[in-house]
């Protein structure tokens, strides 16, 4: 979902699974005939036989997990450090990767032709259990993979699908008795726990559905050392490796509470095989689903009060988890304005068109307003013309500042963070209201604090024509052009040379995968709005 590949010369990146030993399934439930939700999982066909690991490796893991643990939750103190704890997280989960190859999952769908072969088997499961949909069909795009085409012209508003809820995927279709308690309410990582359970099962209820979806993702959770190292100096390269430490953290804590938990802990029998055969692919893979194709919905129990009641309170009505929905999913994202929503009456998700197709135009929806470096972290891909793009710095106040309380406390009047992230906004607007009036705080002197603090019009800091003293305004722009120079000098590559090199593969002068041309193109985006916000800087300064 969402999958902008522009690379023109794309190879596929696949990774090599280890066939594993033929499996034999056995009925566990013959002769058993229940209703109840907890027998009919017993009566699952699971493997007899399954892949394992010599208690040598699992011995070995166990000491990589400790370590990654113990890495995980230590907080860098500096740049360097956050870089240095990355290469030690990818060095561990190399040799993780290494010795879990033999419990890799096998899958047969490593590009979109392959993923095609399964549409059928999918259209009919789909349809079976309450897909409707009129005008649209799933198929291949370039540069997109997979994504959805009209198959005649359709309106504006007009009605694309409906999904009911017997179709979406989430922590509501596991069973919650059996799965590790340490989850709490993180609703994200219990639809990976249900993915990935569901991927195991050979006679799942969802396969048709898992056979669709690519079988690794553009990600930063898959992105190369070296792909990696292109985002240095980036406003998203710490945003890119905290993400992928907390991966590692979460696989770590995974492993932890199911595959060493104690055997008196309460498993299904497909409980029991994730024991077995978790492994971190199969949670990259899960987590990369999870974060590129996930909707919130609401509870069933809230649909249950409409249907009953014919409303739900408020507080109820926002009690929604994170969910996959089939064919919805295989929308990719435009820019326009969301047009899916869950509908509490029908109990179902519906999705209209945001505006005219024509027959055999591909149909986008809108995620929504995402600045590009949240689109290639958690989605692999970016989006050129994005007006919603912004790029992010951070500022604090240092705390042997002796005005620190009285900034602080104006800080808090406008309710910004005395430490916090502030945005840097394309033309025209170039800097933000937040930003501006940080900046203007924290070059104020006593007498201009306490005078902001007590004045009603506080908030009018934050507007670029607020009516204040010619010095300060010329120490805010000046700080504001300095901090943008530097900004633009941490990279290790000018503005200029990065267009070049763009120009150049767009040409195909130049080879380079699609990771690695998504990073050189966003390092553009981000450079061009720094670049266009010291001009502007520069301009005030002179003023």
């Amino acid at each position: 979902m969402g999958k902008n590949n522009r690379n023109k010369n794309n190879k596929s990146a696949n990774n090599k699974q280890q066939q594993s030993a033929t499996n034999t399934l056995v009925d566990h439930a013959q002769g058993a005939q229940s209703s109840s939700k907890q027998q009919q999982q017993k009566q699952q066909l699971v493997p007899s036989k399954r892949p394992s690991l010599t208690l040598q490796k699992r011995n070995e893991l166990s000491a990589l997990i400790s370590t990654l643990l113990e890495i995980g939750f230590k907080q860098p103190t500096n740049p360097k450090e956050e870089w240095d704890q990355y290469i030690e997280i990818q060095t561990l989960l190399h040799r993780v990767q290494i010795l879990e190859a033999p419990l890799r999952r096998h899958t047969c769908n490593p590009n979109a032709s392959a993923r095609m072969a399964n549409i059928e088997n999918f259209y009919r499961w789909a349809t079976e259990n309450g897909l409707r949909y009129d005008g649209v069909r799933i198929a291949q795009f370039e540069g997109y993979e997979l994504g959805l085409e009209a198959t005649r012209d359709i309106a504006e508003e007009e009605v694309l699908f409906s999904i009911p809820r017997k179709l979406i995927l989430s922590e509501e279709n596991m069973d919650l008795e059996n799965s590790p308690a340490q989850f709490g309410s993180m609703t994200n990582l219990k639809l990976s726990y249900a993915l990935m359970l569901e991927a195991l099962k050979p006679n799942s209820f969802w396969k048709p559905y898992i056979d669709l979806l690519p079988e690794k993702y553009n990600t930063v959770l898959y992105f190369t050392t070296k792909e990696m190292e292109m985002l240095r100096g980036s406003n998203a390269l710490s945003s890119a490796l905290k993400q992928c430490k907390a991966i590692a953290r979460q696989y770590a804590f995974l492993y932890n509470c199911t595959v060493q938990a104690p055997r008196t802990d309460k498993f299904n029998s497909m409980g029991q095989a994730f024991k077995e055969q978790f492994n971190y692919e199969l949670y990259r893979w899960a987590v990369s689903t999870v974060m590129t194709r996930e909707n919130m919905i609401p509870r069933a129990s809230v649909t249950k009060k409409v249907a009953t009641n014919g409303a739900a309170d408020a507080s109820q009505q926002t009690e929604t988890i994170a969910a996959l929905i089939p064919f919805w999913d295989m929308a990719n994202h435009r820019q326009g304005r969301v047009t899916s929503f869950f509908n509490l009456a029908t109990d179902e998700m519906e999705s209209t068109a945001q505006y005219d197709f024509k027959k055999g135009e591909q149909i986008f929806i809108y995620y929504g307003d995402r600045c590009n470096a949240d689109l290639m972290i958690h989605n692999g891909f970016i989006n050129p013309t994005n007006p919603k793009d912004y790029v992010c710095i951070k500022l604090g106040l240092g705390t042997s500042d002796p005005l620190f309380e009285q900034r602080a406390k104006l800080l808090n009047l406008m309710q910004i963070g005395k430490n916090t992230d502030l945005k840097l906004l394309p033309p025209p607007a170039y800097i933000s209201p937040e930003l501006l009036a940080f900046v203007r705080v924290f070059n104020m002197n006593v007498e201009q604090l306490e005078h902001w603090i007590t004045s009603e019009r506080a908030m009018d800091i934050m507007h670029i024509d607020c009516a204040l003293e010619t010095t300060l305004e010329s120490k805010t722009w000046q700080y504001l052009q300095t901090r943008l120079m530097l900004l633009l000098r941490v990279f290790s590559t000018t503005l200029e040379a990065d267009e070049a090199q763009l120009a150049a593969y767009k040409k195909d002068e130049l080879y380079l995968c699609y990771v690695e041309a998504m990073v050189l193109e966003y390092r553009v985006l981000e450079k061009r709005i720094l670049a266009a916000a010291l001009d502007y800087a520069k301009q005030r300064v002179k003023a």
